[in-house]
């Protein structure tokens, strides 16, 4: 790992966000076990030991005029190039903050900022964990790292350095080069255009999902072959219909 990162690990914790809370940027806070970890809107993330659970705490500048919505996806890229050396068919993101092999899913991400010069990046990795737990009680069917690379899966450890040096390059790129090298890389780690429905408050809209906008909006393809914008703020959840 590279020295600009200081590592807090953990034997257990509830959350690894709660922990990196009040720490510095530049600081992974890792736990062999999460008892109350989190995923979006405050769903239940299970987080037993042989996983990978850590929190990437980051630096913002206040006044950068960088979309900062763009933050899980900026963290999905870094996944992807990270578990790039494995070669893992079916590996593709799902807009915004999951990592699947095909339809199964194999981490989250997760971002919060806990305070105006800082960015909290969540990932969670199932690696070597028992996911009995999971069964019928996840939307996604859960896969493991270890069975899909059996021969070459990485500890634990060496994942987290692996993917904290992929977040730091990534994330700088971000910032001086803006969104668009990060959107570019988005474009093939979407996998195919699939048919999705995105859920608001007050519509559901259906379309096959055709890519984002710079503030990481997605843009989804209509029926009739017309495109509409659907601002990512007002999504509560976005569902493939296959």
């Amino acid at each position: 790992m590279s020295i600009k990162w200081n590592v807090k690990k953990l034997k257990e914790c509830e959350s690894t966000f709660t922990e990196a809370r009040n720490l510095p940027v530049w600081t992974v806070v890792s736990s062999e076990c999460q008892l109350k970890g989190r995923g979006r809107f405050n769903r239940t993330w299970f987080g037993d030991v042989g996983g990978l659970w850590a929190n990437f705490n980051l630096p913002i500048d206040p006044q950068s005029n960088r979309p900062w919505g763009l933050m899980p996806l900026v963290a999905g890229v870094a996944l992807i190039d990270t578990l790039a050396a494995y070669h893992i068919k079916g590996l593709r993101l799902r807009w915004p903050n999951d990592l699947l092999v095909n339809r199964n899913k194999l981490a989250g991400i997760l971002v919060e900022r806990p305070a105006q010069d800082k960015v909290s990046v969540g990932i969670g990795i199932n690696m070597f964990n028992n996911l009995v737990k999971l069964q019928g009680v996840t939307t996604d069917v859960p896969v493991r790292l270890v069975d899909l690379i059996p021969n070459s899966c990485p500890s634990v450890e060496e994942l987290r350095d692996h993917l904290a040096d992929e977040l730091a390059k990534v994330y700088t790129d971000f910032i001086e080069n803006g969104p668009e090298p990060i959107l570019t890389r988005l474009e093939q780690a979407w996998g195919a255009s699939l048919p999705v429905v995105a859920i608001t408050d007050t519509e559901r809209i259906c379309g096959f999902f055709s890519g984002i906008e710079s503030d990481g909006s997605p843009i989804l393809r209509r029926v009739d072959g017309s495109y509409i914008t659907v601002p990512a703020i007002s999504i509560n959840r976005m569902k493939e219909l296959i």
